[in-house]
């Protein structure tokens, strides 16, 4: 799966963990599935069939793993993965349940798919969740079997981050735009690969996440300038929506720090409705999905005052919304909607 065999996958997985783990030579497990295991010894996991897949043992164990495994002995105590239901992933803020099969019974692109999909974050923007699965899935598939590894695509993110500055500089809004738009599905592919193949790392989550949070107010202050130098007779409000744009990022910012500190989860999960404007709260996707709109009815500058006038809502609901938080959690203790 994704260039891997099933026994490499899990080597990955297990990294230098001091149990033995015993397992069938076509099975298949997610890194929840993996943790699950570690931390039941002794405790076999079996597919939604009751067969059992692996089970982690200290070494005078493995014997009779294996033979439980074979099936000539009836053996440890198993727990089918089914009946653990479905478990609140932190990172990725959604509720997903554990993968654990057989390959011999499940098709080898339907098993990549499912490893995908339980590698996807549940709440993030419009664009991430429902316009980048399909070909974010092909990209991680052909950069798996090339054997182009994770922090490979991030740096080619980052070089398009550069160009699309420099092209947003210029006033070549167009192609600004397709550079930008390269680099965010980059940005979900990068991260989606190192999860399915097991590579990430320290460098490459430091990477990803620095260029995430420096590049987007970079690229606004860039854009205010090309879009002068196209429109000069619009400069004036044009800078004055850049300046907007940039307040509100950096506000926004700090009020989802500042939610996690004081409720020790993101802001996004308080509540439903929190999740469901996390699809469109003004941040960089959405910005570059108005300026393309705006750049297709012949309309760059009117679009990025709109960017503005969105961004400082997004903002306001934001600030709305902690304040309200910090009243609720006066009488209760806040837990995230999602958890």
């Amino acid at each position: 799966m994704f260039g891997l065999l099933p026994v490499e996958r899990i080597k990955r997985q297990l990294g230098d963990n001091p149990l033995a783990v015993v397992v069938r030579a076509d099975a298949l497990f997610d890194a929840d599935a993996i943790n699950w295991l570690l931390a039941n010894q002794g405790t076999a996991l079996a597919d939604a069939n009751g067969r059992a897949l692996a089970v982690a043992v200290d070494q005078t164990g493995v014997g009779e793993a294996r033979d439980m495994l074979a099936g000539d002995t009836p053996g440890l105590e198993s727990v089918r993965v089914s009946a653990l239901g479905d478990h609140y992933v932190r990172k990725l803020r959604r509720r997903s349940r554990m993968l654990a099969f057989s390959l011999g019974d499940v098709p080898a692109p339907k098993a990549e798919r499912l490893l995908f999909d339980n590698a996807y974050k549940g709440v993030t923007d419009i664009v991430t969740k429902y316009a980048w699965p399909a070909p974010a899935l092909v990209a991680t598939r052909l950069a798996a079997r090339l054997h182009i590894p994770p922090n490979g695509i991030t740096v080619a993110g980052m070089v398009l981050t550069v160009l699309a500055g420099w092209l947003f500089y210029v006033g070549d809004i167009a192609a600004a735009l397709v550079a930008a738009w390269t680099m965010t599905f980059l940005d979900t592919v990068d991260g989606k690969l190192a999860r399915v193949t097991v590579t990430s790392s320290r460098i490459g989550n430091l990477l990803d996440h620095g260029t995430d949070i420096v590049h987007p107010p970079l690229w606004w202050l860039c854009l205010a300038h090309g879009l002068s130098v196209i429109d000069p007779s619009s400069a004036q409000i044009i800078w004055a929506a850049c300046w907007l744009i940039l307040g509100a990022y950096v506000v926004g910012r700090a009020i989802e720090i500042s939610f996690h500190v004081m409720f020790g989860f993101n802001g996004f999960l308080y509540a439903k409705f929190d999740s469901a404007f996390r699809l469109v709260v003004a941040r960089r996707n959405i910005i570059l999905l108005i300026m393309s709109i705006g750049l297709v009815i012949g309309a760059p500058a009117a679009a990025f005052v709109a960017c503005a006038a969105w961004s400082a809502v997004s903002t306001i609901v934001q600030l709305v919304r902690i304040g309200q938080a910090k009243l609720a959690a006066r009488h209760l203790k806040l837990e995230p909607w999602i958890a």
